[in-house]
């Protein structure tokens, strides 16, 4: 499909929205489908809304999509749409309808984690001797290479593979995260603490680093859930 008709996923203060695009519904639940199922664990147990458009659907063609999420272990709670019988039949499932973020915020941008308003977003990768800093959050779309450094006042996603080291909530901040798709630095600091990396040849998964007690703890990204709607 071209890329103005693409399945569009973001965070939002409320949980994740999900745009959908134009064409048959049997072919973009198809599409949400194979979205998510390239990062299946990504957002399990997130709370979702869909924008539909000015799409008519059924009770029916609702439930389907709430089974697709299902699938996924995601949440429908909304289905925002400018098609008043749309609403009619959202409503009759028990679901919050409206106008919502389809006339609020118009199409989303990017497959990106739920939460990084006003941060820095980079494109990797992060090349060995590099040095990004910045006041705010940083989102690196790319991996962060061994040698690379990235310190953030807020929190730093890595969209990629992160080997490098990382320092979140630079200089004294500790309610801030660092996480990656591929988690394998070499140095972790939130705050004034600091984790080194494992050295050990394990395989690098999604996961996040965070502070709890005092101290910086690495968990996998699917436990992490009371943390994805924090803002910066």
């Amino acid at each position: 499909m071209a890329d103005g008709s693409k399945v569009r996923i973001r965070g939002t203060k409320d949980g994740v929205t999900i745009a959908l695009p134009d064409g048959p519904w049997d072919r973009v639940l198809e599409e949400l489908d194979e979205h998510l199922g390239k990062k299946p664990d990504f957002f399990r147990g997130g709370r979702v809304a869909v924008s539909v458009g000015e799409r008519h659907l059924d009770a029916e063609a609702i439930r389907r999509l709430g089974d697709v999420l299902t699938h996924y272990g995601m949440t429908l709670w909304a289905v925002w749409s400018a098609s008043e019988r749309t609403q009619r039949e959202v409503a009759s499932l028990g679901l919050e309808t409206g106008l919502g973020d389809y006339r609020r915020e118009g199409p989303t941008t990017g497959d990106f984690p739920p939460v990084l308003e006003h941060a820095k977003i980079v494109y990797g990768p992060i090349r060995s001797g590099q040095h990004i800093q910045y006041p705010g959050s940083i989102l690196v779309l790319g991996d962060v290479h061994p040698g690379a450094e990235v310190i953030g006042g807020g929190h730093i996603i890595v969209w990629g593979r992160l080997q490098g080291i990382a320092h979140a909530g630079a200089p004294d901040r500790s309610d801030v995260f660092v996480c990656a798709l591929a988690f394998a630095p070499t140095q972790v600091r939130i705050g004034p603490l600091m984790a080194q990396g494992n050295t050990q040849e394990m395989p690098a998964i999604p996961e996040v680093a965070r502070v709890e007690e005092g101290q910086i703890v690495v968990e996998p990204w699917t436990m992490w859930r009371r943390y994805t709607m924090l803002g910066d």
